[in-house]
C-alpha cells in the first residue's frame, strides 16, 4: 500500500487547521511500509489494511499455515488455530493476531451477507457517538478556544486534549490556566484529558484537583498504567475517573487491569488487542464490573462495529483523531466522514470497505 502522506490532511475545517501539529506518524517505519492482508474463501476475499512491514512478517511466518482450511464462517476459532511461533504476546505479534482476525470477520461478513455487528451476536444501533481527539492541536496556541467551540458545534460526543511536554513543564498554574480556557469555550460538550503517559507522580498528584474542578468525563493514561505510581494517583481520589487500556495488548495485562479495578474507563482497540472477539470479551467483563468503554480509534471500522453490537452504556462512543483519522481513512475506497457527530457502525456488508493497493500482485502469497 502508499505509505502515509506527510504533513496535515487536505480540507481541515478552519479552526482545526489554524491549531493543528503535522503529525509524526509518516516518519514511522510502520507508516512508511505498508501492506494490507487478504484472506480469501468460499470464493470471496477479506481484507485489513494497513499493517506495517514487520506484523505483515508476523502474518506470513507464524499464522497464514495455521490459518489454511480455517472455517471462515466461524472468527472466533482462530484463537485455537496452530502457530508457528513460541513467542506470541507483545505489540507486534498481537497486532498481527489482530489483522488476521479482522480480515476474517470482513470474509465472514462478506460470505454470509450479513453485517460485523450482527455477526458478533446483534446490531443495537446503527450509527454510534464519535468524541473528538484533538491531539493532534495545539493546546497552547491563542485559537485552540476557537477548535474547542467548534468541536462542540459540530456535535461530538466529547472532546479530549493533551497534557503536553510544555504545558506540564510549566507546572498545574499554566495547566489549569489554558485547559480551564479550553473548558469554557467546550460549554457543554463532554471534556476529557490525554496525559500520554508523560506525568511523574508528583504532577499526577498535583493535577488531579484542577482535572476535578474541570469536571473531566476522564483523564487517559496520566502515567504508565497499572503500576505503583498509578495506584497510588487512584488512591489519591479526587473524582477523577482513569482511563486506560489501548497499550493492554496482551490478553493477561486486559485481565490484570480489569479485574485488579485499576480503570475507571476501560479502552481497547481491535487492532492492538487480539482482534474483535477479545476486545468485546473485555467489554462485557468492563460492563459486568460498571465499567464504561470508549474504543481507542486507530482500527476505526473495527471499533465501530464494536460498538454497534453494544448499547450505550457499555460504548458510549468511539474515538475519532481530528487530524490523524483523515489520513488513516486514505486507504479506504469509500472514507468514513463524521455527521452531527455520529458515525455508522459498519459500511454494511464487510467490516470496512475495500482498500486501495498499489499494485495487483501480492508480496507473499500462503496456501495458494
Amino acid at each position: 500500500m502508499a505509505g502515509q502522506t506527510a504533513g496535515l490532511p487536505d480540507s481541515l475545517p478552519d479552526p482545526i487547521a489554524a491549531v493543528a501539529v503535522p503529525p509524526a506518524g509518516p516518519s514511522w517505519p510502520e507508516h512508511r511500509t505498508r501492506f494490507a492482508v487478504e484472506v480469501v474463501g468460499d470464493g470471496a476475499s477479506g481484507w485489513h489494511a494497513p499493517v506495517g512491514e514487520a506484523v505483515a512478517r508476523l502474518v506470513v511466518d507464524t499464522l497464514a499455515d495455521g490459518v489454511v482450511g480455517h472455517d471462515a464462517a466461524a472468527p472466533r476459532k482462530l484463537a485455537y488455530r496452530p502457530r508457528a511461533s513460541r513467542h506470541q504476546q507483545g505489540a507486534h505479534a498481537r497486532q498481527a493476531v489482530s489483522a488476521v482476525e479482522l480480515a476474517c470477520w470482513d470474509l465472514a461478513s462478506r460470505v454470509s451477507g450479513r453485517t460485523v455487528p450482527e455477526l458478533l451476536g446483534g446490531t443495537v444501533r446503527a450509527h454510534v457517538p464519535v468524541y473528538a481527539s484533538a491531539l493532534g492541536l495545539d493546546t497552547a496556541h491563542p485559537e485552540a478556544v476557537k477548535a474547542a467551540a467548534w468541536i462542540s458545534e459540530q456535535g461530538f460526543w466529547g472532546q479530549k486534549w493533551p497534557l503536553t511536554k510544555e504545558l506540564l513543564r510549566q507546572g498545574p498554574g499554566a495547566v489549569a490556566r489554558v485547559l480551564g480556557t479550553l473548558r469554557e469555550a467546550a460549554g457543554e460538550c463532554r471534556f476529557m484529558v490525554d496525559g500520554l503517559r508523560r506525568c511523574r507522580l508528583d504532577q499526577a498528584l498535583a493535577l488531579l484537583p484542577i482535572l476535578a474542578d474541570l469536571r473531566v468525563a476522564f483523564a487517559e493514561e496520566l502515567l504508565e498504567p497499572g503500576g505503583f505510581a498509578w495506584a497510588r494517583v487512584r488512591a489519591a481520589g479526587a473524582g477523577v475517573p482513569m482511563a486506560a487500556g489501548e497499550h493492554a495488548v496482551d490478553e493477561h495485562e486486559q485481565t490484570r487491569l480489569l479485574a485488579g479495578g485499576a480503570v475507571d474507563v476501560w479502552q481497547t482497540d481491535p487492532g492492538w488487542s487480539g482482534g474483535l472477539a477479545r476486545s468485546l470479551h473485555t467489554v462485557e467483563v468492563a460492563a459486568d464490573l460498571g465499567i464504561p468503554t470508549f474504543p481507542h480509534g486507530d482500527r476505526l471500522w473495527a471499533a465501530l462495529a464494536l460498538a454497534g453490537a453494544c448499547c450505550r452504556d457499555k460504548v458510549p462512543a468511539v474515538e475519532w483523531h481530528l487530524t490523524l483519522e483523515p489520513l488513516r481513512q486514505r486507504v479506504f475506497t469509500d472514507p468514513a466522514a463524521v455527521e452531527a457527530g455520529m458515525l455508522p457502525s459498519g459500511p454494511g456488508i464487510g467490516l470496512a470497505p475495500t482498500p486501495v493497493t498499489t499494485s495487483p500482485l501480492p508480496a507473499w502469497t500462503v496456501g495458494s
